[in-house]
C-alpha cells in the first residue's frame, strides 16, 4: 500500500472511531438504537427499509396505532439534513406511485436512515420526565458487500483455495469457462502483467454475473466487482484469485503472486473492514432478510450456495448479551429477526411454510446464535404486498404491465429436505400495487409485528 493510502487509512480509522464514542454514549443512555437490515442483493432491502420508514410516519393509520408503546408515540421525523448519505425514500416513494408503479432501485451504495420517535410520559415517572425521544438508525449498502464479510478471516492464499473448490464444482465451472483456463495458466511467482491482470479482472467481475443472474448463486467475491460504491481506488479493485495459489506461497515483489496478495489485504482490511467496523461493529438489532422463493425456484445448487453464504454471513457477526462494561468496548446484537421476504407471491396460508423453509436452512447457524442468548423470532415478510388473495388465487400485476393476472401460486413444502431438492414454485415477476400514497401505510404482510417486536423496551 502506497502513502497515500496509509493515510486515508489512518484518518479512517480516527474518524470512525470518534464516531464510535459518540454512539456509545447514546446507547448507553437508551436513547439511540442501531438496526442492522441484513440481506443479499435481490432480498429486498430497500422496499423493506422504505415500507419502514411508511408504516411509521403513518403509525396512528395502521396497525402500530393498537399496539403500546406505539398507542403513545407522538410524532415521527424521518431526518435528511445533516445526515451523511440519507437514505433515498423520496425517490423510493416516487417509484411507487409512477405509472404504472416500479420498485424502488436496488441499492448501489451506502446509504443512512435515521429516523426520531417522541414518545408521550407513561406512568407517574415518566410524567415527571416528560417525552422521550427514540433516534433509530439503520445503514442500507448493497447486499454483494456483505459477502465480502468472511474475507475477514482469510489471507489470499485461504482465499484461493477457497475459489478452487467452487470453481471446480457445477454450476461454477461451466459459467467460469476459459476464463479458468487462463487463470490456471498463469505461474504466480512469474512477473505479473498489468494489462493482463486488468483483462482478467473485468472477465471475473462478467463472471460473478453470471453466476448471479444466470444460476442464482449468492457467494460471488469480491462484492464490490459487482457494485464498487465510492471512495475505492480502482486500481486497488484489480486481483483475481489464481489457481496455483495455496496458503504457502510466496513470490517476490513484481510477481503475480505479490500484486494480487497486496491488493487483497488492502481490500480486506481497509475497504472490508473498515466497512465492518464502522457499520456493523455496534448493531443493537438485525433483521436478516431472505429471498427465499428464488433461490426454491432455482433448485439445489442455489440453495446449497445460498445456506453456506449465509452461514459465513451469521458467522461474522457478534451476538449475545454482554456486562454493561463489555456493551461500551463489544457490543453485541441482543435481538435478531429472520424474515423471509416476499411472501406473498404465494398463498397466505403457504407463508408460514416458506419462513419454515428459511429456518430448516439456518437451522446451525440459528442454534448457534439462540445459544449465545439472543432473542431470535421468525417472521415471513412482504414489506409491500404486491398480491392479494381472491378464493384459491393470487391476483396481482406483472412488472412492467399496468393490467392485472389471476394466477394458482406454487406449493410450498412443510418442510425443507435435507439434500435441499425442491420443486421450484415458478414464480412470476410481480410489480408494486396501484395507489401507494407517502401518507397511507403500504399494505404488507407483518411489518407491524416486526417493527413492534425489534423496538420492543425501547419506547
Amino acid at each position: 500500500m502506497d502513502a497515500s493510502g496509509s493515510a486515508r487509512m489512518v484518518k479512517a480509522k480516527t474518524v470512525n472511531w470518534l464516531k464510535q464514542v459518540r454512539y456509545q454514549a447514546e446507547r448507553l443512555t437508551g436513547q439511540r438504537i442501531r438496526i442492522g437490515v441484513t440481506g443479499l442483493s435481490g432480498a429486498g432491502k430497500t422496499t423493506f427499509i422504505t415500507s419502514f420508514i411508511n408504516q411509521l410516519e403513518n403509525h396512528q393509520r395502521g396497525l402500530l396505532a393498537r399496539r403500546p408503546p406505539f398507542d403513545r408515540l407522538e410524532s415521527v421525523r424521518w431526518q435528511r439534513d445533516g445526515v451523511e448519505q440519507p437514505f433515498p425514500y423520496l425517490s423510493a416513494l416516487a417509484a411507487l406511485a409512477a405509472d404504472p408503479p416500479r420498485w424502488p432501485e436496488s441499492t448501489s451504495d451506502l446509504s443512512r436512515v435515521v429516523i426520531d420517535l417522541r414518545f408521550r410520559p407513561h406512568g407517574l415517572l415518566g410524567k415527571l420526565q416528560g417525552s422521550r425521544t427514540l433516534h433509530i438508525e439503520i445503514i442500507d449498502y448493497p447486499g454483494e458487500w456483505l459477502l465480502d464479510l468472511p474475507l475477514l478471516g482469510l489471507d489470499y492464499g485461504r482465499w484461493c483455495e477457497q475459489l478452487q473448490g467452487w470453481l471446480s464444482q457445477e454450476p461454477r465451472r461451466s459459467l467460469a469457462g476459459p476464463l479458468l483456463e487462463r487463470l490456471t495458466a498463469i505461474d504466480p511467482l512469474a512477473p505479473v502483467d498489468a494489462g493482463l491482470l486488468a483483462e482478467l479482472t473485468t472477465e471475473w467481475t462478467a463472471f460473478l454475473h453470471r453466476c448471479r443472474a444466470d444460476a442464482g448463486l449468492s457467494r460471488n467475491q469480491p462484492g464490490r466487482f459487482l457494485l464498487p460504491g465510492q471512495g475505492v481506488a480502482a486500481e486497488m479493485l484489480q486481483f483475481v484469485p489464481l489457481p496455483a495459489v495455496n496458503q504457502h506461497t510466496q513470490g517476490e515483489s513484481g510477481s503475480w503472486w505479490h500484486q494480487c496478495s497486496t491488493r487483497f489485504d488492502y481490500y480486506r482490511d481497509y475497504v472490508v473492514k473498515g466497512f465492518y467496523d464502522q457499520h456493523f461493529s455496534t448493531l443493537d438489532r438485525q433483521i436478516l432478510l431472505v429471498d427465499m422463493l428464488t433461490p426454491m425456484d432455482a433448485g439445489q445448487a442455489a440453495l446449497v450456495d445460498l445456506k453456506a453464504a449465509l452461514e459465513a454471513v451469521l458467522d461474522s457477526f457478534r451476538y449475545g448479551r454482554n456486562s454493561l462494561l463489555e456493551r461500551w468496548f463489544k457490543p453485541r446484537i441482543e435481538r435478531l429477526a429472520v424474515c423471509a421476504s416476499k411472501v406473498d407471491q404465494v398463498a397466505p396460508s403457504q407463508q408460514r411454510a416458506v419462513q419454515q423453509c428459511l429456518e430448516d436452512l439456518l437451522t446451525d447457524s440459528l442454534s448457534e446464535v439462540r445459544h449465545g442468548g439472543v432473542e431470535v423470532k421468525g417472521f415471513p415478510l412482504a414489506a409491500i404486498r404486491a398480491a392479494r388473495q381472491e378464493g384459491d388465487a393470487l391476483v396481482a400485476a406483472l412488472d412492467g404491465q399496468s393490467g392485472g393476472v389471476r394466477y394458482q401460486p406454487g406449493h410450498i413444502p412443510e418442510h425443507l429436505p435435507l439434500d435441499l431438492k425442491v420443486q421450484g414454485p415458478e414464480l412470476l415477476r410481480l410489480r408494486p400495487p396501484t395507489g401507494l400514497h407517502r401518507n397511507e401505510p403500504f399494505a404488507h404482510y407483518r411489518m407491524d409485528d416486526l417493527i413492534d417486536w425489534t423496538l420492543e423496551g425501547d419506547g
